[in-house]
């Protein structure tokens, strides 16, 4: 009875092996070049594989049409064969392996971003632009332009416009050392996704240089749903999440932020609380989606998320550097971006892990204890959110 068994499952595995390889098999057993004009079952092979790989924009063709001639001879110009534009056993071996290399996704037209204003005249500074001491701050909301210095942190704000879109935005460059980073403040720490504030008010209460909206868990508990896993300041304060990846917003996908300045991206059931706990992760954010994850674009972001809308996206270039960018929406001088956008400033910037935070009128970006941005308009009404809790970097008591 086990041999008989053991028959039955190795002939359905060489059978599923056969299926798999048809394809594959049929170009392979004869050295046919298919050109302009060829008809039939493999260039309708063809055609589909080509359009998986993203060279050809419908696949459900028998027909070897010019933009299959073309599309081949993209693909062979990315996979370093000779751009001939047809399909000969060479391209078509690999056209159907797994070694085939993708097109490109299509980036976007890039922003118009005048220079930056001149820097200001600087205190003196260390060889890495620290402060030996004191506190140095430097306002002008005119030149859209931010400082904050200190002994351990670096914090410059800088604010562009394109009026062809139109958009506004602020990125906001993050350099620290000696253990200094982010932390996060609740209104009521006994009392999590309690006590709704101006997140002005939050950060000035709170002494912050810097601070800005985080995941905004709150809502999601008055709205009795999954919040994702929560830890703040090594606390666990909630952890239902998603047992598998969606495409909707908030998909729950986390940044964990740990002691020595990592910060690092996972999908919403990549890890348990209690691993995450056990890495030592001091706070956790779920919201998502990822945007860059091991330096790399996350694809989905080129299928869903095309809305625009105003955004808030914290990453990392490696431990001690951080930028956070915050595009504005939902008023008349900015209308605000869709996901890619931000991925792709993002990803310029060097940037190696990145994820969404909360955006809409939930966006906040507050300098030292003023709030840089006008108000967002959501169901005919114009306002600042009100929220719970907040993301910090630095600590100050010179409030003027």
């Amino acid at each position: 009875m086990k041999n008989t068994q053991g028959s039955f499952l190795a002939i359905c595995c060489l059978l599923m092996a056969v299926i798999l390889l048809f394809p594959l098999l049929s170009f392979a057993a004869g050295e046919q070049t298919y050109t302009l004009g060829s008809k039939g079952n493999e260039v309708l092979q063809i055609n589909k594989r080509l359009k998986e790989l993203r060279y050809l924009k419908k696949g459900n063709s028998k027909q070897y049409t010019e933009a299959t001639q073309e599309a081949i001879r993209v693909f062979q110009r990315a996979n370093g064969l000779p751009e001939t534009g047809e399909a000969d056993p060479q391209t078509v071996i690999l056209l159907l392996s797994d070694q085939a290399a993708a097109a490109p996704w299509p980036t976007l037209v890039p922003l118009s971003t005048p220079e930056p204003p001149p820097v200001p005249e600087m205190p003196e500074t260390d060889q890495d632009g620290y402060l030996t001491s004191g506190e140095y701050f430097y306002e002008n909301e005119q030149q859209g332009q931010w400082i904050y210095l200190s002994a351990n942190l670096q914090i410059h704000i800088l604010k562009y416009r394109d009026s062809t879109v139109p958009l506004e935005w602020f990125e906001t460059e993050i350099t620290c050392r000696n253990g200094e980073g982010f932390h996060t403040v609740m209104t009521d720490p006994e009392r999590p996704a309690t006590k709704y504030r101006y997140p002005f008010d939050i950060a000035k209460n709170a002494g912050f240089v810097l601070g800005f909206s985080d995941d905004f868990y709150a809502d999601r508990v008055h709205q009795k749903q999954k919040t994702g896993i929560i830890i703040r300041e090594g606390k666990l304060l909630f952890d239902k999440t998603h047992n598998k990846v969606n495409h909707y917003l908030p998909n729950l996908d986390m940044m964990a932020q740990f002691p020595d300045g990592r910060l690092e991206v996972y999908t919403c059931c990549e890890k348990t609380a209690d691993e995450l706990q056990n890495m030592g992760a001091v706070n956790v954010f779920s919201f998502g989606p990822i945007i860059i994850r091991d330096g790399q674009i996350n694809e989905q972001l080129y299928t869903y998320y095309r809305s625009t809308e105003p955004r808030q996206v914290l990453g990392m270039v490696e431990p001690g550097h951080y930028w956070l960018i915050s595009v504005l929406g939902r008023m008349q001088s900015s209308r605000g971006t869709m996901l890619q956008r931000i991925a792709e400033m993002m990803k310029e910037k060097g940037v190696t892990q990145a994820l969404n935070l909360d955006g809409g009128n939930t966006l906040a970006l507050v300098f030292h204890g003023k709030i840089l941005h006008g108000k967002a308009t959501y169901k005919k009404k114009t306002f600042y959110r009100t929220v719970t809790s907040l993301i910090g970097i630095g600590y100050t008591d010179q409030w003027e």
